[in-house]
């Protein structure tokens, strides 16, 4: 799903500002404290404003290991078919899927690497290999999912590693991309004692997953031209029950999913940063968005801060009003919340008289928030630290917490 005019049209506009604050912190003498600092920061956002799309996340290994499962429960929704019994995905192709209106993810789910038999859905292609090289050629992913099932570590394994070698090879030599893979262990929960619940305080379930993440990892770095790519090793469950139909969410009762969270939190951390607030949003995992949301509140705060401490004439207020616009809009994305104007004055419907409180001398862009004290008074860079971390706060109530405020 495409972005609307009006994201088009807020992104361009945020970005038109950061670039015309970027050219004016460049024309400062190079004595000038925290310059470099600024620029970085501004450099920062420019580049997650760019990075407004939904993440390409391509998940690869041998067939009935578990990936159609891991897909829909890193969703938490029903976004992909999944078989009990014969393997489903056929040709391999890049598939959107969506929300409530909102794009989650583009995702490449490829046919089980040496298939034993052929899958339910038809596929042009003859071979595994062929059906990905097809969908690569088309999109290039961000990241690579490297299934393997706990319980067949040691049973050909090899040959799995030896395609997603070949695989990997054939994408660099095409997009000069040396990609992220993420080893992940599907069905963790089949291990021995199988009918012990993740997570667990047995120690015989505890060592056998730790048995078999270090088996898995050690396999992937035995091989010269995978071992560069490969990050982590991260054990899942990925078991649960949905309701009918495409994007049925999880039944709350019969929920077994297992350190998703933690697999998320490792694609965000190796993917290139202009996709994290992309994966933050698309996991439908309350913690992660609040650890994105957090993080963009500090870094815009000491932003703030930096800009109005520095002799720019002229350029403190639009500056400093133009970060805290895309931070209420970037926060009120990751909710799900179309990255728009419309967004803010939402925000401030609600937040308005308490935004303004926080806000102290500071106000939001020239979008009609006008009525915050001060607007045109000349800033500080402590005063600009605290509205700015104030109006952060209050966003991140709104939009993530249910309005109830997390200071």
């Amino acid at each position: 799903m495409p972005a609307s005019d009006e994201t088009n049209k807020a992104i361009n506009r945020n970005e038109s500002l950061v670039t015309e604050i970027l050219k004016i912190v460049d024309n400062l003498p190079n004595f000038v404290p925290l310059k470099g600092d600024i620029q970085e920061k501004l450099n920062d956002l420019r580049s997650a404003m760019q990075g407004l799309r939904a993440p390409r996340i391509m998940v690869i290994g041998r067939s009935r290991s578990g990936k159609s499962s891991l897909i829909n429960a890193i969703c938490g929704l029903k976004v992909a078919e999944v078989s009990d019994t014969k393997p489903e995905t056929g040709e391999a192709e890049w598939k959107d899927y969506h929300h409530d209106g909102v794009d989650l993810l583009h995702i490449l789910d490829t046919r089980g690497l040496h298939e034993a038999e052929a899958p339910r859905k038809a596929d042009s292609a003859k071979y595994p290999f062929d059906s990905i090289m097809q969908a690569v050629n088309k999109e290039c992913p961000d990241v690579v999912l490297f299934i393997c099932k706990a319980t067949e570590v040691h049973s050909g394994s090899q040959q799995d590693i030896d395609m997603c070698t070949l695989i990997l090879t054939e994408i660099q030599k095409k997009y000069r991309r040396d990609l992220p893979v993420i080893g992940v262990l599907t069905k963790c929960d089949e291990l021995s004692p199988p009918r012990v619940t993740l997570p667990t305080k047995n120690e015989r379930k505890n060592r056998n997953i730790d048995a078999e993440v270090q088996n898995f990892y050690g396999y992937l770095q035995q091989r010269e031209k995978l071992r560069s790519h490969i990050k982590k090793v991260v054990p899942t469950a990925a078991y649960a029950e949905y309701e009918d139909g495409i994007n049925g969410l999880i039944l709350p009762d019969q929920d077994g999913r297992w350190n998703i969270t933690e697999l998320v939190e490792t694609m965000i951390k190796y993917t290139p940063r202009e996709t994290r607030g992309s994966l933050a949003r698309m996991a439908h995992l309350a913690e992660i968005q609040l650890t994105a949301a957090n993080t963009l509140v500090v870094a815009c705060s000491g932003l703030s801060g930096a800009v109005s401490a520095n002799p720019i004439p002229g350029a403190a207020i639009p500056a400093v009003a133009a970060i805290q616009t895309f931070m209420v809009m970037y926060i009120g994305w990751l909710s799900g919340r179309e990255f728009s104007e419309q967004t803010v004055k939402d925000f401030v419907v609600t937040f308005g008289v308490g935004a303004g409180a926080n806000a102290g001398m500071v106000g939001i862009a020239d979008i009609a928030l006008k009525f915050i004290p001060g607007w045109g008074s000349v800033l500080s860079a402590g005063a600009s630290t605290i509205s700015t971390k104030g109006l952060g706060d209050a966003a991140i109530a709104y939009f993530l917490n249910n309005g109830k405020a997390h200071y």
